[in-house]
C-alpha cells in the first residue's frame, strides 16, 4: 500500500517575503546610523582638538624646583637648630656667671652692668643675624609663587580632564547607539534572508508536491485506463470465439449463391434469392460497373435487377470481385474464386471453415479467457 504524500504546511513565523517593508525598515536604519555617525564624528573632531596628554613639562619643572626648595629649608633648619642650641648655651652660662661678674667687677673692663648686658645683647644680635638670613625668606617667598602656579596648572589640567572625559563618555554613548543600530541592521537583514530561505523552501517543497500529486494522478490515470481496458479485454475473450469468422462464412455463402441460377427457378425464387443476397452483408451493395458485378460496402441490391444480374453472368465466366470482398476471404483463408464456376467448391470450403470454427469455438474461447485473467 502506497503511503499518502501529506502536503507541506507554511511554519506560523514565516511570511510570504514582503520587498518594499524590507528596503523601507533598511532606510530607516540606515537614516539612523547617518545620523548618529555625524555626532560621533563631531565629537572625534572636538576630542582630537584638546591639548595633549603628555604636555606636563612646566608642571615637572615646577615640582623639581619645589623639591630643591624643600631640601635647602630643610638644611636651614638645621642650621637654626643649631644657633637656637648656642644661644641657650649661651644664656645658660651668662646666668650662671652674672652673680660671679659682679664679685670680679675690678676684673672686667665693664664698669657697670648695664655695659654687661649691653655686651650680652650685641652677641645676641650679631647671632640672631644667622638666623634671619635674607635667603631663606628668598626661598619662602619663591616655594610660595611656584605652589600657586602648579595649583594654578593642576587646576587646568583638572578642567581639561572633566571636558575630555566628558567627551570620551558622549562618544562611549554615541558608539553604543551605533552598535545597536548595526546590530538592528544585520538581524533585519539574517531574518530577512532565513525567511526568504524557509518561505521559498515552502514554495519548493509545495511545487514538488504538486509534482508528485500530478505524477500519482497519472499514473492512477493509466492504472484505471489498464483496468478498464482489461476488464473490456476480459468480457471480450469471454465471448464466443470465431463469432465473426462463422458469420462471415455464412455471408460469403449467400454473397456467392445469388450468382447460382437455373433455368426452372421461379420468379418467387428469384425474389426470394435477390433478398437473402440483399439481406447478406449488412452495410454492403451490389453494383455493376461494365456489365460485370461487383460487391462493395453501403448499399441494398435492387430486386428488379436480379435477373438481369444472373443472365449477365452467364454470359461470363469471369467472376471479378471488390478488394474489400476479396479481404473477407483472407481473413477466413479461404481462396478467393475468380470465376462463378469456383463458386461451388468456394461454398463447400465455406462450409469445412464453419464447421472448423464451430468445433474450435470452445477450446480458444477457454483459452482466451484464461489468456485475459492472466
Amino acid at each position: 500500500m502506497t503511503q499518502a504524500i501529506v502536503p507541506p504546511v507554511l511554519p506560523d513565523h514565516v511570511k510570504k517575503p514582503n520587498e518594499e517593508e524590507f528596503k523601507k525598515n533598511l532606510e530607516n536604519i540606515n537614516a539612523s546610523i547617518e545620523k548618529l555617525q555625524k555626532q560621533f564624528d563631531a565629537i572625534k573632531e572636538k576630542i582630537s582638538k584638546l591639548p595633549a596628554k603628555g604636555d606636563n613639562s612646566r608642571r615637572e619643572e615646577i615640582k623639581t624646583e619645589l623639591a630643591e626648595i624643600r631640601d635647602k629649608q630643610a638644611e636651614l633648619k638645621k642650621s637654626r637648630k643649631a644657633v637656637y642650641e648656642q644661644l641657650d648655651a649661651l644664656n645658660d652660662s651668662i646666668r650662671k656667671k652674672l652673680s660671679v661678674v659682679k664679685g670680679f667687677q675690678s676684673k672686667v673692663p665693664f664698669r657697670s652692668t648695664e655695659e654687661v648686658d649691653d655686651r650680652i645683647e650685641a652677641i645676641y644680635d650679631e647671632l640672631k643675624k644667622n638666623i634671619d638670613d635674607s635667603e631663606a625668606k628668598k626661598m619662602s617667598d619663591r616655594y610660595e609663587e611656584l605652589d600657586a602656579e602648579f595649583k594654578e596648572i593642576y587646576g587646568d589640567q583638572n578642567k581639561q580632564r572633566e571636558v575630555r572625559n566628558k567627551l570620551y563618555d558622549e562618544r562611549t554613548r554615541l558608539k553604543g547607539l551605533l552598535d545597536e543600530e548595526y546590530t538592528k541592521l544585520r538581524t533585519a537583514r539574517d531574518e530577512h534572508r532565513k525567511n526568504n530561505d524557509e518561505y521559498y523552501t515552502f514554495v519548493r517543497q509545495l511545487r514538488e508536491y504538486k509534482k508528485e500529486q500530478e505524477q500519482l494522478r497519472k499514473v492512477q490515470e493509466e492504472n484505471d485506463k489498464r483496468q478498464e481496458a482489461a476488464k473490456q479485454e476480459l468480457e471480450l475473450a469471454a465471448l464466443p470465439a470465431f463469432e465473426n469468422e462463422i458469420a462471415l462464412c455464412d455471408n460469403l455463402r449467400l454473397f456467392l449463391e445469388s450468382f447460382l441460377s437455373s433455368g426452372n427457378k421461379t420468379n418467387e425464387t428469384s425474389g426470394a434469392d435477390a433478398t437473402v443476397i440483399e439481406n447478406a452483408f449488412e452495410g454492403m451493395v451490389i453494383k455493376k460497373r461494365d456489365d460485370d458485378v461487383f460487391f462493395a460496402g453501403g448499399g441494398k441490391k435492387k430486386q428488379n435487377k436480379n435477373k438481369e444480374n444472373v443472365k449477365d453472368s452467364k454470359k461470363s465466366d469471369a467472376l471479378k470481385l471488390p478488394l474489400a470482398t476479396m479481404e473477407h476471404f483472407f481473413d477466413i483463408k479461404v481462396t478467393v474464386p475468380t470465376k462463378i464456376s469456383e463458386i461451388p467448391s468456394t461454398l463447400q470450403k465455406l462450409k469445412e471453415r464453419k464447421e472448423y470454427f464451430i468445433k474450435e469455438q470452445p477450446k480458444v474461447t477457454e483459452a482466451n479467457k484464461k489468456k485475459a485473467e492472466e
